[in-house]
């Protein structure tokens, strides 16, 4: 079950990979009304961090430090904070911007994220095709240790307080340019691993706004268009036959040569999935390969893999549309295998005769089932030629 529709998360997800702590992909203190802040305590239960992934501050290492204010692409704090975020301003551009409410008395803010989708939704036994517009809330609290800032994220129900520990403002004002670091805030002190990374994620905090940028180790910006795909775009590997879509035909067909039909495994959606080259199996020796077709030995039987030229993956923000067409051939028999999924609902699609192809989800914070994608495909017929075929 999801809170959100996958198709409304593209700000919030983007947002969360780097590092921010919005956290809209799933996150239980948010709603969708747009009022006050409400009250947000600390938990001194579990501590975790924020991914650092896409983080490049350095700074102290010792369990009891409290990192510096300096960092790349922010001033120091002894300037104010309307120069610094007119600095940022003027040299970097962002697609994560943000309304929110500060009250400063009780050191907590709210960020609201308007969002705006399309929906396929399952009312009274019907589809019905809805454009949903909403304001989600994320609930934050902070303080300052020293002049580091450390925001407070508490889930309902949740007895781990996940805390975010910036750098670069100014002590005791939240307005500023901040930036994200891999450091630990946990009983009163804050610890950091001292790690370089190739990149900072800066959360900026104006008087009404909030937004989200990135720079490289040199200060220079990172364009928030670089950081998605855009939507449609057509993604399509070098080689579909060097996947794990066809480890798995490589495994099963294995297993049903040593009568182990219960191990038939068949992922189509892994021919979009490559790592550097896949493992094949030592049971299995190729002949010939290429991009669209493989050649390949297994217990001394003959098989050949042909990929249909309109195999492909659209990428959307939140999701893709994919399809595959595959051939498997030996000794004058084949199995044909086909799959098409898209994740994006259209009026045309959003039909009560569709509903056998529907995969459906429900919005745990309206009740309401909605379909997460349009399926059709013949995996247990596959499966079943395939053990006919492979004995």
């Amino acid at each position: 079950m999801k809170i959100f529709s996958g198709k409304t998360i593209l700000n919030s997800c983007i947002a969360l990979m780097t590092g921010v702590f919005i956290s809209a992909c799933g996150d239980n203190d948010s709603s969708s009304t747009a009022t006050g802040p409400d009250s947000i305590e600390s938990s001194s239960g579990a501590i975790s961090s924020e991914d650092a992934a896409l983080s490049s501050v350095a700074v102290s290492s010792s369990s009891t430090s409290t990192p510096s204010s300096a960092t790349s692409g922010s001033s120091s704090s002894s300037e104010s904070s309307s120069s610094v975020i007119a600095s940022v301003k003027d040299y970097c551009s962002t697609n994560f911007r943000y309304k929110y409410s500060h009250d400063e008395s009780n050191k907590k803010f709210t960020i609201f994220e308007d969002h705006s989708y399309d929906e396929c939704q399952h009312l009274n036994n019907n589809y019905v095709f809805s454009h949903i517009d909403e304001v989600l809330q994320h609930r934050r609290s902070y303080i300052f240790v020293g002049d580091t800032l450390v925001l407070i994220q508490s889930q309902e129900g949740d007895p781990d307080t996940m805390f975010t520990v910036l750098v670069g403002g100014s002590a005791n004002k939240l307005l500023g340019d901040w930036a994200f670091t891999t450091c630990d805030y946990k009983a009163g002190s804050i610890s950091c691993d001292n790690e370089p990374k190739s990149y900072t994620t800066h959360y900026v905090f104006e008087a009404d706004s909030q937004f989200v940028y990135l720079t490289q180790a040199d200060g220079s910006c990172i364009p928030a268009e670089s950081l998605m795909p855009s939507d449609g775009t057509l993604d399509k590997d070098e080689s579909y036959t060097d996947t794990y879509a066809m480890q798995h035909i490589y495994n099963s067909i294995i297993s049903i040569k040593k009568g182990e039909t219960h191990n038939i495994s068949i992922f189509p959606s892994s021919f979009f999935l490559q790592n550097g080259g896949v493992t094949v199996p030592s049971e299995v020796t190729i002949s010939s390969q290429s991009k669209y077709a493989v050649t390949f030995t297994i217990g001394g039987q003959e098989f050949s893999a042909t990929i249909g030229e309109n195999t492909h993956r659209i990428q959307y923000y939140s999701d893709s549309q994919s399809e595959v067409d595959l051939t498997l051939a030996s000794g004058g028999k084949t199995c044909q295998l086909h799959y098409f999924r898209d994740a994006k609902l259209t009026s045309e699609t959003c039909k009560k005769e569709n509903a056998p192809y529907f995969e459906l989800d429900t919005n745990e914070k309206t009740g309401i089932e909605y379909v997460d994608s349009y399926r059709v495909d013949n995996i247990d017929e596959f499966k079943a030629c395939l053990i006919t075929l492979a004995q």
